[in-house]
């Protein structure tokens, strides 16, 4: 006698083949999220670095202008550090009778992280944030330089008086998914070419 089964086979997967094909999937989308995410965080820290560069060229390329065309200066809460005259608060320039009554200043705003530039033309104030996201910002202050072009620093006192050249320095930082983006400026000394 002969026994015929009436059960048809269907197609299709078992438990566990789909739970393995599922846990498989999820360690591949894992891995392409972790990278994209990484890829992400390089995209928006280059944006950043293009950002503090473009507001750094056009930060120095304004105090170079102020600076070289100011007749006058007064220093903020000068000090001495390693021998030279230094100021974390910035400055006020002053300029010729010729353009009007005209006065530039640099103020820096430790609690805001943020380089102010202030223009004021005949009583009218004008203030733009020049430099934003900074960590930390000096000047420097320079007599006129030697015979071997060395610039010298001179007396805190005095430093209205005698300063001919001045360097800026800053760091601009910035954060991307709790990583610091870090751009330092170094700048090159400014002559004030109409001081007196």
């Amino acid at each position: 006698m002969t026994i015929t089964s009436t059960k048809q086979r269907h197609a299709g997967f078992t438990l566990v083949e789909m739970m393995v094909s599922v846990v498989l999937l999820a360690i591949v989308l894992t891995s392409l999220t972790g990278t994209f995410l990484v890829f992400l965080k390089g995209a928006a820290s280059v944006g950043l670095y293009s950002e503090m560069s473009a507001q750094s060229r056009k930060g120095l390329e304004l105090f170079s202008r102020d600076v070289r065309s100011a007749s006058g200066i007064t220093v903020m809460n000068p000090s001495n550090e390693g021998g030279s005259v230094v100021s974390s608060d910035g400055i006020s320039l002053t300029y010729p009778d010729y353009i009007g009554t005209k006065a530039i200043q640099y103020r820096y705003d430790a609690s805001a992280e943020e380089l102010v530039r202030e223009q004021t033309v005949d009583g009218t104030a004008i203030s733009d944030v020049l430099l934003s996201g900074v960590g930390s910002f000096k000047l420097t202050f320079f007599q006129t330089p030697g015979g071997s072009f060395t610039a010298i620093p001179g007396p805190v006192a005095s430093v209205n008086n005698w300063t001919k050249s001045i360097q800026m320095d800053a760091e601009l930082q910035r954060t991307v998914a709790s990583i610091e983006t870090t751009d330092s400026i170094i700048s090159a000394r400014f002559m004030l070419r109409n001081f007196k």
